[in-house]
């Protein structure tokens, strides 16, 4: 009886774990927020969607669409031209933020890469450990872009960058927490960079 007991109970909890899995494709509309545990989420061109969150699986967003916070912990994040969205964050992954694309608060990644395309305003913080960052001509940044420093810095294969291209703005501070590759065009003053390693002799 009590070996009885002690399988339903464990099938009791194994169901209960897998009750709170979202598996397959999702689509973002109506203003609605959208959860997935492992498949990827969309919202169509022109579509409003509330607050996207995936554990595993890419977010992809088209053009003059609408959505809140989008956070991912492994996958990319693509959004389209002359959209909207609260915030975006993956840990693992790129982010392509498209022409003219406006993010109200900040933009970060800690392993991937960063695209900026022209036009785009992010409205507070770009940052970015592992990967490389890319702003393309009349972008704003609002805030300060921050590249921190991860265990895994140390074991990148090569060092990570920072491209800005002329007409791109950043009305805040260029913080540097590991050494970083940063190509400035010459409307940017380079006293904005703030280091906050030392060189090792």
């Amino acid at each position: 009886m009590q070996k009885k007991l002690s399988t339903l109970l464990s099938t009791s909890i194994l169901l209960v774990g897998l009750s709170g899995c979202v598996v397959g494709n999702q689509m973002g509309h109506s203003g609605n927020d959208v959860y997935s545990t492992f498949g990827d989420i969309g919202v169509i061109d022109g579509e409003r969607a509330g607050d996207l969150e995936n554990n595993s699986g890419n977010i992809t967003i088209g053009r003059n669409a609408k959505v809140k916070a989008v956070d991912i912990t492994n996958g990319n994040i693509d959004i389209g031209e002359h959209s909207e969205a609260y915030s975006l964050k993956t840990t693992n992954g790129n982010i392509d933020v498209g022409k003219n694309v406006v993010i109200t608060r900040s933009v970060e990644t800690v392993n991937g890469q960063i695209n900026i395309q022209q036009g785009a305003k992010i409205g507070a913080n770009l940052m970015a450990s592992n990967g490389d960052v890319s702003l393309a001509k009349n972008s704003l940044v609002q805030g300060d872009v921050i590249f921190g420093d991860t265990f895994l810095s140390s074991q990148a294969d090569k060092m990570s960058s920072l491209s800005i291209a002329e007409g791109a703005t950043i009305e805040g501070q260029i913080h540097l927490y590991k050494k970083v590759i940063v190509v400035l065009p010459d409307s940017i003053n380079p006293d904005k960079i703030v280091k906050h390693y030392q060189d090792k002799k």
